[in-house]
């Protein structure tokens, strides 16, 4: 029956110690944490013992409790002690007080009914589990021996008579067997604590390494997310750069347009006048439609800064065709020829959109052919058109000396010109519109024997 109560107290403190361990490793930011908390306990449950024992002394007139008072007032002032040092960060100091204290008090009971006395045999099992807890594994075999020394210490004085301990309410007298069995058992209960002791702190430095490695990875996460930070406001900083451009670009174009629309006006009646004198005149019917032409383009630049699109359904075929007679005129050198177009006529395949910027987009692409052409040689431009079941594809070819790959990769951003005097805005101007307004593609070709533009074009079903 001893041994069995002795067992369920063992079990009750390694109860105990997982539970103080898992509150030690939830505290892992806070050292002082733990110990504070056991002192803390240990300070109420003295005051409340103090307490009773006053009660006792006051209104049942024991006088036997005196001398329990002073020492519970004395263990007030010891605990007090302990936690001014708790403050000025002296964990260790007072975690020896600790165990000192309820080694103590294990001892005074075990002094006074023997060391059979059940309450004092779990004491010093939990002086074992404190010395685990607030001191770590490395501490735990100088407490047990202290224990098993205490022990036989207490066993030694009541033998020799030297002590009187009240064992009336034991069921044996207390022996040296008695204390070895306990020393034994108090032993193997080290060896556990010293081993679960010894797992914890390794669980608790693997967490902490764990914890600092994730610090210098969020480290290294805000680093980069400052950088990628500054690079975006950069990028901004240079998209808002470009589009102030632009703003500037149209602001000034809307004057050229006024000007220049004024100075037609006055070009065409002067044709008309020339018209009248010089009947049957090829050339003045020549100007006459490119003057046509030139107020076409006008009021397409005027209605994209008003912003009123044409939108409708067209053939493209027939706005490229007609772009191109324009374009043959303007270039009369280059050497523009357009692939055969029947069978897409007879298609009648339509886009959504308007005709005017389709025919921009091709003279951008046609019109710097045709520069790079008078830089260089001079060789054909081909302008390839075909349809599949969903695209028009226009293909823009010239078989010159091709564009450099640097070059390429930056082609159709704003202002990145490979010509001397380029503003560097054709090809993005041409891929806003294919892309944007006609909800295409615009690529150029890989290869770098020859320039080839690819367009494609949702077809209207």
């Amino acid at each position: 029956m001893r041994f069995n109560m002795i067992l369920e107290g063992v079990n009750f403190i390694q109860k105990s110690e997982r539970y103080l361990h898992a509150k030690s490793l939830k505290w892992t930011k806070s050292p002082d944490t733990i110990t504070k908390l056991i002192l803390n306990g240990s300070f109420i449950v003295t005051i409340v013992l103090v307490f009773l024992l006053l009660i006792s002394l006051t209104q049942v007139h024991n006088s036997y409790v005196i001398n329990r008072l002073f020492a519970g007032f004395a263990a007030i002032i010891y605990l007090a002690f302990a936690a001014y040092l708790l403050k000025i960060r002296r964990r260790r100091i007072v975690a020896w007080m600790l165990i000192a204290l309820y080694l103590c008090i294990a001892g005074f009971i075990l002094h006074a009914w023997g060391v059979n006395a059940p309450v004092g045999i779990l004491l010093l099992g939990f002086v074992i589990v404190l010395a685990s807890i607030l001191l770590g594994a490395k501490y735990i075999s100088y407490v047990t021996i202290a224990v098993i020394l205490l022990l036989i210490s207490l066993q030694a004085l009541s033998s020799l008579g030297i002590s009187h301990p009240d064992t009336s309410t034991l069921d044996n007298h207390p022996t040296f067997g008695d204390v070895a069995s306990y020393a034994t058992i108090f032993g193997v209960f080290a060896l556990i604590a010293w081993v679960s002791g010894k797992q914890m702190e390794q669980s608790l430095r693997r967490a902490l390494t764990a914890e600092l490695a994730l610090e210098k990875e969020k480290d290294s996460l805000a680093t980069k997310l400052e950088e990628q930070t500054l690079s975006l406001h950069e990028a901004q900083a240079k998209e808002m750069g470009q589009l102030y451009r632009f703003a500037e670009l149209g602001q000034l174009t809307t004057i050229i347009l006024h000007e220049l629309a004024n100075y037609l006006s006055i070009l065409t009646l002067d044709i008309e006048d020339l018209k009248e004198r010089h009947q049957n005149s090829i050339a003045i019917d020549r100007a006459k439609e490119s003057i046509s032409y030139i107020d076409t383009i006008i009021d397409q630049v005027r209605n994209q800064i008003k912003e009123s699109d044409n939108i409708q359904k067209f053939e493209p075929s027939m706005i490229i065709m007609s772009t191109l007679e324009q374009l043959k005129k303007k270039h009369p050198m280059a050497n523009i020829l357009l692939s055969d177009t029947r069978n897409l006529r007879q298609k009648r395949s339509k886009i959504v959109g308007d005709p005017l910027r389709l025919s921009q987009a091709i003279t951008i692409l046609v019109t710097n052919a045709a520069q790079a052409q008078t830089v260089h040689m001079k060789t054909a431009i081909l302008i390839e058109i075909s349809s599949s079941s969903n695209l028009i594809q226009v293909k823009v070819k010239d078989f010159g000396i091709g564009i450099p790959e640097l070059s390429r990769e930056q082609l159709f951003q704003p202002h990145k010109s490979a010509k001397g005097g380029g503003m560097g805005i054709g090809l993005y101007i041409t891929k806003q519109i294919i892309e944007t307004h006609f909800k295409g593609k615009i690529s150029i070709d890989p290869s770098t024997d020859f320039t080839q533009f690819n367009l494609q074009i949702p077809i209207l079903h």
